[in-house]
């Protein structure tokens, strides 16, 4: 294999007639981010009340465990959580990265826009009126979600999906969404309406593999769409007329990843409810560091940020609140920095 520097920050791997191009920035970002997820999933098997020393958990992960509470916490607890946290983290940012780039607007996250809010309409609905539980609500919350994306197609696709406009109308669809749910919580049975706030907090307690394999095929499925629409998915931020001139089939690759993007949000959300900001911050920040709009440092930028709050949810205070809750907290973070950002520059 021969790699050759280019001018542009990219290198051109070659080998055996083939060739590919590396952004070299994006390529030590990604794996920065792929090694501090590691890490950060080996402190979420050690760290905890039941203290688990590192030779310990090794040995647990090579199916050697020195006793069975030992076995149980890692391997029934923590692992599953862990990797859930990095799947929905994951799943979110991929879905936010797509909706910014098909839309050219840096605010159309699933959180803004109406969709994670479409998704919890949907699993409130299976739960408080179907009479569903948690295990039905993917079913409701990936409903929910499409419901939403259609409804903002209809009433923008005519003049475009770029601009205020759309965010101005997520923002009304999300508002009426959340107000429906409000309207099922107070009108519920008590029990059912605890599980559904519990749900609507957005949490990762209490999941487990049986939780995780569904969005892991998601995820897989969903990777091998984008990859397949790589072409037009760099073409999109340059404008439709020239993405035409490059044979990019417009409609066809914008509905295909309006899909992915759709289904990430919904089983995100119906796998560890309506988690806030993760969609809108992981992007922004992969695309600070690497400089480019690539979705796998995107990705991977949003798994590493929710199992950071999930530690710091689990661990940081006298008890456990939900990851939500945290998200919340990073996102007005997130935004007051902006706004500092902006003010600096006028």
């Amino acid at each position: 294999m021969t790699a050759t520097a280019l001018p542009t920050g990219e290198s051109l791997l070659s080998a055996r007639g083939y060739s590919v191009r590396v952004h070299r920035r994006t390529a030590w970002v990604t794996t920065a981010l792929a090694l501090l997820i590691v890490v950060a999933v080996a402190a979420s098997l050690v760290i905890g009340e039941f203290a688990i020393s590192v030779p310990d958990a090794v040995a647990t992960l090579l199916d050697d465990a020195p006793d069975r509470t030992t076995r149980f916490f890692i391997q029934e607890r923590r692992l599953p959580r862990a990797l859930i946290a990095v799947a929905v983290g994951a799943a979110l940012a991929t879905s936010g990265a797509l909706f910014c780039t098909l839309t050219r607007n840096p605010l159309a996250s699933p959180d803004i826009i109406g969709i994670t809010q479409g998704a919890s309409a949907g699993g409130a609905t299976v739960i408080l009126v179907l009479g569903g539980g948690i295990a039905q609500v993917a079913s409701g919350a990936l409903v929910g979600a499409a419901l939403t994306t259609g409804l903002i197609l209809i009433l923008t696709w005519w003049r475009g999906l770029s601009g205020a406009r759309l965010v101005l109308l997520g923002v009304a669809l999300g508002a009426l969404a959340m107000a429906y749910v409000a309207h099922l919580l107070s009108r519920g049975f008590v029990a059912s309406a605890v599980t559904a706030q519990i749900w609507l907090t957005g949490s990762l307690q209490g999941r487990g593999w049986s939780d995780l394999r569904p969005l892991a095929w998601v995820l897989l499925v969903a990777a091998v769409v984008i990859m397949s629409q790589t072409r037009g998915l760099r073409a999109l931020p340059l404008g439709d007329d020239l993405a035409v001139a490059l044979g990019v089939c417009l409609r066809r690759t914008r509905l295909v990843l309006l899909a992915a993007a759709t289904v990430l949000a919904g089983m995100a959300v119906a796998t560890a409810g309506p988690i806030s900001f993760v969609a809108l911050v992981a992007p922004h920040l992969a695309r600070l560091l690497t400089r480019s709009d690539r979705v796998l440092p995107a990705a991977l930028m949003g798994g590493l940020l929710l199992l950071v709050s999930d530690l710091v949810a689990q661990h940081a205070f006298g008890l456990p609140i939900p990851v939500g809750v945290v998200t919340v907290v990073l996102g007005g973070v997130f935004f007051l920095g902006l706004l500092w950002r902006e003010g600096r520059r006028l």
